[in-house]
């Protein structure tokens, strides 16, 4: 709800509309709430919002009985901190403590926490004075916990907004604290530990989470939340930072029972000499095997890294290339067909794959297309083999393949290959081997040619000789000299023809 930031009635009166519009229609199984706020909101506008609805709590700092009153279907866990049990560790560890100097703020979460202090610190009188300024800005804390006689130590419990409205995230403000103050930081929550805390009886809000997630499933489960009783016992474990007692000269001060010590160095352990040799050995033994790892997995991952590179150029002039790349498991089926199939065939690539070049084909190709993966099982390489498939629109297409066989060991378990569509080219042939058919035929016609026309023109000649009258005889020779001489025409062009037939088969 972001309430440590934004703290106003407007913000509240905002967000009961907000739910209002974004719950409305739906009905939940259950609420879990967390901290001061969320909980006191719900107390007041749970039945208008969420009539019905369960509710389990957690991370609520101070909690009396009164609150559920008229409040059916709800439970949860209190954020019970210890802080007896921090004051108690922090005047064993510093015997000479007189004062307990607070750092709260003014948030609900700030007001509950001051409360559970005020408790705790009333079996103190006599012993303990406990200052709990209010309402002050960080740089005041920060003045302040810099300039506290050595018989006082700190308890930090919430600053999450200071007096002048500015936020912090936990790990800053123990930061800030701890790095101003000349005395010992302890408090009661968890999150601050490990930035400068010296310790305490910790309360995690991990803990709190998990057991609210527990009595919520058993709410989901069928039970009742109002037959679930609210948790109150104290909870929390001793931890401190060895970093922080030993700069306060606290490394050997009595800790209490069952503590967990953070940062702390390893202990010194004696160690027989023999055993301190073989030890030392086997350590030298364990860093060369893993330098010589180190340098293996160096050189593996460069190569890796080289064949990603070969991979990445392969594919790409397979991708660009207008001839069709291949390649095919050791049963002749593709597991590789570039693009440029699309272009050739109209099939996409992947309708080729697990497939053949004659899975649309005649008998014909099929037996051409043993014959060629015969060879490459051999371990032969194909060189200009033209087959035949049959393109998605029905049509045939030729290609000319260029293959070699992918050998294991001797042993072929695939090949790879370039197709090229030769498919006008085949058809440029056929034109031309048409083109020499007819050639030579028309020779063949031009050299029988003469002798067909002059043997009936010999004939018409004699006859005009014999029968006919000098006139008429010298016309019709003059007529047969004509012709003989178109004939003779016509074997030069015969000639002539021969000469381009060899020209042409010669280029």
């Amino acid at each position: 709800m972001d309430t440590p930031r934004i703290a106003s009635p407007r913000y509240s009166a905002e967000m009961v509309e907000m739910y209002r519009l974004k719950y409305g229609d739906i009905k939940l199984d259950a609420i879990i709430c967390s901290d001061e706020y969320a909980f006191h909101f719900l107390r007041e506008h749970h039945d208008d919002l969420f009539p019905g609805t369960p509710v389990i709590f957690c991370g609520v700092n101070y909690f009396e009985d009164r609150y559920l009153a008229g409040w059916e279907n709800c439970t949860g866990i209190v954020e019970v901190a210890d802080v007896q049990g921090t004051v108690d560790a922090a005047i064993s560890i510093n015997p000479g403590v007189r004062e307990v100097y607070v750092v709260n703020d003014n948030t609900l979460t700030g007001i509950a926490d001051r409360k559970v202090v005020e408790e705790v610190a009333k079996g103190y009188e006599g012993h303990l004075t406990f200052t709990m300024p209010e309402n002050q800005t960080l740089d005041e804390i920060k003045e302040d916990v810099g300039g506290l006689s050595p018989d006082t130590v700190v308890l930090l419990m919430t600053l999450t907004r200071d007096a002048n409205g500015t936020y912090y995230e936990y790990d800053d403000v123990i930061k800030e604290v701890s790095g101003a103050s000349r005395v010992p930081v302890y408090s009661v929550w968890e999150v601050y530990m490990g930035d400068g805390l010296t310790g305490g009886n910790l309360l995690s809000a991990e803990d709190q989470g998990r057991e609210a997630g527990m009595m919520t499933l058993r709410v989901l489960n069928g039970e009742s939340a109002s037959s679930i009783p609210v948790k109150k016992e104290p909870q929390g474990e001793y931890f401190f930072d060895y970093v922080q007692l030993k700069r306060f000269g606290l490394e050997n001060a009595p800790l209490p029972a069952g503590s967990t010590v953070i940062n702390s160095p390893p202990p010194s352990i004696e160690i027989d000499r023999t055993v301190a040799v073989a030890g030392a050995f086997a350590i030298a033994t364990l860093v060369i095997a893993v330098l010589f790892l180190g340098y293996t997995v160096r050189i593996r991952r460069r190569s890796e890294g080289a064949l990603r590179e070969s991979e990445e150029k392969f594919r790409a002039l397979a991708e660009r290339s207008f001839d069709l790349i291949f390649a095919t498991d050791a049963e002749g089926l593709f597991t590789y067909v570039s693009p440029a199939v699309r272009r050739i065939s109209g099939y996409d690539p992947g309708e080729f794959l697990g497939k053949n070049f004659v899975f649309n084909q005649g008998d014909a190709d099929l037996s051409r297309f043993e014959s060629f993966f015969a060879d490459l099982r051999e371990g032969k390489a194909i060189e200009g083999l033209a087959i035949r498939i049959r393109a998605k629109d029905g049509s045939a297409r030729y290609l000319e393949i260029n293959a070699a066989p992918i050998l294991n060991s001797g042993v072929m378990v695939g090949a790879q290959g370039v197709a090229r569509d030769v498919t006008e080219r085949m058809e440029m042939e056929r034109v031309r081997a048409e083109a020499y058919a007819q050639i030579e035929q028309n020779i063949a016609q031009f050299a029988i040619l003469g002798d067909e026309i002059r043997n009936p023109l010999a004939v018409i000649v004699g006859i005009a000789d014999l029968h006919c009258e000098e006139r008429h005889a010298g016309q019709i020779m003059e007529q047969a000299e004509i012709i003989d001489g178109i004939i003779t025409a016509l074997d030069r062009g015969w000639i002539e023809s021969e000469k381009v037939r060899e020209y042409l088969r010669k280029h």
